[in-house]
Order: structure tokens, then sequence, then C-alpha cells
């Protein structure tokens, strides 16, 4: 055969059959067999075609065999092989000295084993007469079926239980979270109940999960006083809401925090949204004039002449074309530096801030922490909100404590700025190691006059009710008008006091606030600060310093204010 003989040849395959010691053999066709070799592709597309769907329907009726495999199989085992138990408890969350707040207590489950029923119209008669009010029952009538009743069953229900007799009940053990304090930190802990959690126990869940115990701060002691007289002061001045918070001005720790109205997490189901709140980290106010003695830390930390100087409040203010400011508590046409702050002058807050100006204001707020958002380990606190603008109207109004919302324990952790000799600090709920490392804001001199100012208040000031018998303290009222439809309220208002002892050593800070107290004893509005958060803070560092000395947290002072 010639090489031109091979014209109509096609190559079917040119792949070796065989690797190895063999040579490559090569398979052709005549050109005559192309129908019979496209036909045969044909039927080779149709093959794998009808292969594919094959597979596919063989792998549908496995899967459906072993879908049904499984359901008998949990029907035949026992419940505890689908009930899986784990070993590890949830930790629990404990008080500075190791009192327990939230654990966890093994109970029993109620289970329905539908295929082992002996007679279900019996068995529904007899739980029904158990749970009356039980929907789940329903679920009865589903066969071949393991069916969860109810969870947590008292000693009671697992007697009435026993004593039906039926092979179909199964008791499951299982694992239920309590409070033992009730409502006493509940703003703290929060709850847990099945999937949904809240607070610490949710920002903590994977620690505590791993059986973690988490110490906290707070004493249960200091928190239990607390919450007891703000209770009281919240009936006496028929107020919406309180809240308060004791916190360490050195190193942060927070003893107590307090948020009314509360509610039992033993109960979650019974909470409403406004009081699952917690007012001390979750909302913000516009503080009044707490706020002025930052104005007072820039005068002294500036050396200004401003320091020397009277003020005279006897024409008002002029500070927009509508809004004429007025100290009409103060029966004085002209005040000193001191006096400016001792009876809370509007007018002279103003005044100190326009002369000191807005830059330098701005940033003080910036260093002492009330522009930025306050991250505290554990908690969720909402964000500060000041002016878009930093304008002239602004800052001045600023300067008395409105235009500016602040959440409290912001508000309390830049206080502690002021009277701890300068420091910043960050409010910690959380037991742990104390960072070393301390950035210092102001000098030592401002925050000592910064604290003998805040005693001047309390001896012959605003704060003269919140003394304190047998312990040197100073402090400063508050209060502001609340927003209602854009404007400023004539009756609305949000009354507080922060206060910190002892005076010639700073170790603690105490903030009482009210929300809509609808009651005072008969004084100013501009004093309404000191008619009820002032006289709660006496009632609550006056019960409170015992347990505090005692544990050693601060020296007794027998020095009183006078």
């Amino acid at each position: 055969m010639t090489e031109k003989n091979f014209t109509g040849l096609v190559y079917d395959n040119i792949f070796p059959r065989s690797i190895g010691k063999e040579s490559k053999k090569i398979n052709f066709h005549d050109s005559n067999d192309l129908i019979l070799n496209s036909q045969k592709e044909e039927m080779k597309k149709f093959a794998k075609k009808t292969n594919l769907l094959f597979f596919l329907i063989s792998l549908a009726f496995l899967i459906f065999i072993l879908i049904n495999l499984v359901k008998i199989s949990l029907n035949k085992f026992d419940l505890n092989q689908i009930y899986t138990e784990t070993d590890i408890s949830r930790g629990e969350i404990l008080d500075r000295n190791g009192e327990v707040l939230a654990t966890s207590i093994k109970t029993k489950d109620l289970y329905i084993n539908s295929r082992n029923i002996l007679d279900k119209r019996k068995l529904l008669i007899k739980l029904k007469e158990i749970f009356p009010n039980k929907e789940s029952l329903i679920k009865l009538n589903k066969k071949n079926k393991y069916v969860l009743l109810k969870k947590h069953l008292s000693i009671d229900e697992i007697n009435e239980l026993k004593k039906i007799g039926d092979p179909g009940i199964v008791f499951q053990t299982s694992e239920k979270r309590i409070y033992p304090q009730h409502n006493i930190f509940s703003h703290l802990t929060g709850f847990k109940i099945n999937k949904l959690k809240s607070k610490l126990e949710n920002n903590f869940d994977s620690s505590l999960s791993l059986g973690n115990d988490l110490n906290l701060t707070v004493d249960l002691k200091v928190q239990n006083i607390v919450r007891d007289e703000l209770i009281k002061g919240l009936e006496i001045y028929n107020a919406k809401s309180a809240l308060s918070i004791v916190m360490n001005v050195k190193n942060g720790e927070i003893l107590s925090m307090v948020s009314l109205p509360d509610f039992d997490p033993n109960f979650p189901k019974t909470i409403q949204d406004f009081t699952e709140n917690n007012l001390v980290t979750e909302a913000r106010y516009e503080m009044g004039s707490t706020l002025k003695m930052f104005n007072a830390a820039l005068a002294f930390e500036l050396k200004s002449n401003l320091i020397e100087k009277n003020f005279d409040i006897s024409q008002g203010y002029q500070l927009t074309n509508k809004n004429t400011i007025s100290d009409s508590h103060i029966n004085l046409e002209k005040i000193n530096f001191d006096q400016a702050f001792v009876h809370s002058s509007n007018i002279a807050s103003i005044k100190i801030i326009e002369e000191i100006g807005i830059e330098k204001q701005k940033e003080l707020f910036k260093k002492i922490g009330l522009i930025d958002n306050l991250n505290v380990n554990g908690l969720n606190v909402v964000s500060n909100k000041g002016p878009r603008i930093w304008n002239d109207t602004y800052s001045k109004s600023m300067s008395y404590g409105y235009g500016i919302s602040l959440s409290p324990i912001s508000l309390v952790s830049s206080f502690a700025t002021l009277v701890n000799g300068g420091v910043s600090v960050t409010p910690n709920i959380i037991k742990t190691k104390l960072n070393g490392n301390k950035k210092k804001v102001l000098s030592n001199e401002t925050s000592k006059q910064i604290n003998l100012l805040l005693e001047k208040v309390v001896k012959n000031g605003t704060g003269k009710t919140a003394t304190v018998a047998g312990l040197k303290l100073g402090g400063k009222t508050g209060t502001s008008k609340k927003v209602e439809n854009g404007q400023y309220s004539e009756k609305k208002v949000i009354t507080s006091f922060i206060g910190v002892f002892p005076i010639d050593d700073p170790n603690f800070l105490t903030f009482v606030l009210f929300d809509e107290p609808q009651r005072n004893t008969g004084l100013s509005l501009e004093s309404f600060g000191s008619n009820t958060a002032a006289p709660t803070f006496s009632k609550i560092v006056s019960k409170i310093s015992p347990i505090l000395i005692q544990n050693n947290y601060f020296k007794y002072s027998r020095n009183e204010n006078k």
C-alpha cells in the first residue's frame, strides 16, 4: 500500500492503548465508515444521558431511605440519644465578694413518647388537668415523634405526672438559669432563657457557656441600699424613672449601678420594652448645671484672670432673639467666680465660656471624654450627642448644661477626671487586674481647686441638702428642662446630683438622677435638683459609706461639712 492510497483515511484515535515496551498502536477507518461513526457518537451521548438520569433517581431513592431510617431510629432509641446534655454547666455571675447573682440548676423537662402511650385519650385528659393552658398538647396527635411538652417542671408537676403512670411520659434532665437576687441586678446580668439572652448574659455568652465564672466589681450590699433609697425617691417625687451609679474615681470600678423601673430576670416574658433599658448606659440626657464644673476646670487649667473677676447677673443675658437667660434664683446683682458655682449661675457660666472661647471648650470636652463615645467592657453604652455645628450659641448653651446629651456613665467618667487628680479613667464592671497605664488630662492643681469648689457648693450653696454627718464631701446639683414637641417644657425636668467623697482625698463618686419628678418641696424650679436628687444622694451615702469604710475602700474622716 503506497502513501497516495491513504488520502481518504480519517484518524479515529491516535492515543496509545498501553504504555510500556509495546509500540504505539494507531487505529484508523475508511472514509466510508463516517456515517456509521456518527451514529455511534449519537448512541454514546444517549447512553450518557440515560446513565445520569438513572444515577440521580437512585441517589434520591437512597436519600429517602436514609431519612426514614433516621426517623425510625429516633423513635426506637432512648430519648437520651437525641437529647444531648453537656457536662459543662454555665458559669456563674458573681459580685466582688463572691455573692451569686446568676447561676444554673438542674431541672426536669417533660417529653411525651407518642409510640409508648397506653391510652392517648386518658393521657390527654390528665395532662390538661395539670397543664390547662398548654397549647403543645395538640402536638401529641403526631405519631412516631418525641414531643417536648414543658421545660423546667416544678416538684408538684413531677409528682402529679408520676401518678399518671403512663410509659409515654419521659423525664429528661436539663439546666435552668436562675437569678437569686431577682430585680436587684437585672440591668447588669440581663437574662438567659433558651436561645434568648441579654446584657452580660449575652455579651459574655461564649465564656459563660464554657463554664467560666464572671466576677463583677459590684457589691451586693451597696447595690441593695442604693436601689432601696432610689425606689423611695421615685415614690416620693412621683418620677417617671430614676438611676444611680457609685464608682471608684481612682480605678473606675463600679460598685453599684441601678436603673428604675427594673424587672425580674427569672420571668423575662413579663419585661416591657422601656423597663429593660439600662438608663445608666442606654439613655442620654441634657445634664444641666452639673456641666458648669467643666467651665471652672477650664479657668483653673488656663490660669485665667476670670478667677478674680466679678460677674454682673442683674440684667440677664440675651442668648438669642427669643431666649433671654436669667438667674432669678440668685438674690444678688454681682457675684464672684466661686459664687457663680456655689449658687449655680447660668449667666456667669455663659460669660466665662464667652471669654475663654469655643476652641478651648471644645478641646477640653475632647480630652475629658464628653465628645468621644465611651466603651465599657460588657456594657452597651449609647453614644453621646453633641452639636453638629459648634457655634457661639451652642457653646454658650453647653456652658450651663444644654445642647449636648450624655449617657450618665459618660458624665460620671468625665467628672471622675475632674476630682481624682486629673487622670482619665474608664468605668469597669468586670473584676480584672488594674491597668497601670493612666492618662493625665488635667493638672493636680486644677483638680484640687475643683474639689474645694465642690465642697463649697455643699457647704453654702445649692447642694446643702446633700450633706452627710461625719463625712467631708462635695458635689453639684443639676436641673434641665425636657424637650417636648420641639420646645423646652416648663413642667417636665431632669434633676440630678453628682457627689464626691471624701472630698479631701476623693475615692468615690455617686450620681443620682430623676426623670420628670412631679412634686417638690416648694422651692423654685432652678433649685429642683436640691429638692430631689441631692437629699436622695445624702440618704444613699450615709448608708453605704460605713460599708465602704468597713471594707477598707477608703479611710474614714470625721470632719463634717459645716
